[in-house]
């Protein structure tokens, strides 16, 4: 008689946030676990309730031999010790992006035992299904420019986000786009200008960037991302996302709306594609149970790094009004 397989187990550190919260319910969908929920007071209650799952004050209560991956969910600056810990304990890891607020602080796991093969950094672009169809464009097409607008629908910038040490909107959504766009190609970019402004809601952190970088290959990557008070009609994330990622090449344009891509090929013609809207934590949740039984994830420690030495550097070079380079 074949003994069924046991169901991926799995604990989520911050289970009662935004993104904690989705992470637990996304990973019951699709067959795990979820035995633990980490959290220091009661706000975790109900969802562990929902979902069968014991609550526990800290990641010290855990222990590899009875979790399969754990999920850490928390404001981005205290992830880095957290996420080290775990490693070091021996444990799977998937970790909210960015990988960190700033390189300094991804330092802290360079040096964590496994951090090149037993991280997954939680990139959801990757999972969306227009994102291979573009990359594979990239791959194959001389790239001129890449423009990206990036706008996360937010009735307030409060709590942790306005906490200046989290880096503000190009750290919190920007690096999204930057961590994917840097993925296409080789090398440091160049920060030619940046601007940024905390104007729509005066809160103590950039929210509203427009940064313009060049990569070696002469490719130049404009960003702009903001916090959004009016939320848009469509958009990832159930509506509150919306981004749009234009590639101009000499062979042609391709532009990625939310769940639209449309290309345009050099010699007039058109063609178009439309998804279904999709959820990226469900998806990402799939992605981080084959992490689990062995798959490379689509975004390792050295990618996530690279893309907060970009968001370092557009960082300084908005405050300081003048170009600045990724630290080395």
């Amino acid at each position: 008689m074949t003994t069924a397989a046991r169901p991926p187990r799995v604990a989520v550190v911050g289970a009662a946030g935004w993104a904690g919260s989705r992470h637990a319910r996304a990973f019951t969908k699709v067959g795990a676990n979820v035995t633990h929920l980490v959290e220091k007071d009661e706000r975790a209650l109900p969802l562990a309730q929902e979902l069968g799952a014991q609550v526990v004050p800290s990641v010290q209560d855990l222990r590899p031999e009875h979790l399969d991956l754990v999920v850490v969910a928390l404001p981005t600056t205290l992830q880095p010790a957290i996420c080290a810990d775990l490693l070091n304990r021996g444990f799977r890891v998937l970790t909210e992006k960015p990988v960190a607020a700033d390189a300094e602080g991804a330092a802290i796991m360079a040096s964590a035992s496994g951090v090149n093969h037993r991280l997954m950094v939680g990139y959801t672009l990757h999972q969306h299904p227009a994102v291979e169809l573009l990359s594979q464009w990239v791959r194959d097409n001389d790239v001129i420019a890449v423009n990206v607008r990036s706008v996360a629908h937010k009735e307030s910038i409060d709590s942790w986000r306005a906490d200046p040490k989290e880096g503000g909107v190009a750290v919190v959504n920007g690096i999204h786009a930057i961590e994917l766009v840097s993925s296409w190609f080789e090398g440091d970019p160049k920060v030619l200008a940046t601007s940024a402004s905390s104007g729509l809601y005066g809160s103590p952190v950039p929210e509203h960037v427009v940064s313009t970088l060049e990569f070696p290959s002469g490719t130049v990557f404009t960003l702009q991302t903001y916090w959004s008070p009016w939320q848009e009609p469509q958009g990832l994330n159930q509506g509150d996302w919306s981004l749009t990622i234009d590639v101009v090449t000499t062979g042609g344009r391709m532009l990625w709306f939310n769940d639209s891509l449309h290309k345009w090929d050099r010699d007039g013609g058109q063609h178009e594609r439309n998804f279904e809207p999709s959820d990226l934590f469900l998806r990402q949740a799939e992605a981080a149970l084959r992490f689990c039984g062995g798959e490379t994830p689509a975004v390792t420690f050295a990618q996530a790094l690279r893309a907060t030495e970009i968001a370092d550097a557009v960082q300084t070079a908005a405050a300081s009004g003048t170009r600045a380079m990724p630290t080395p």
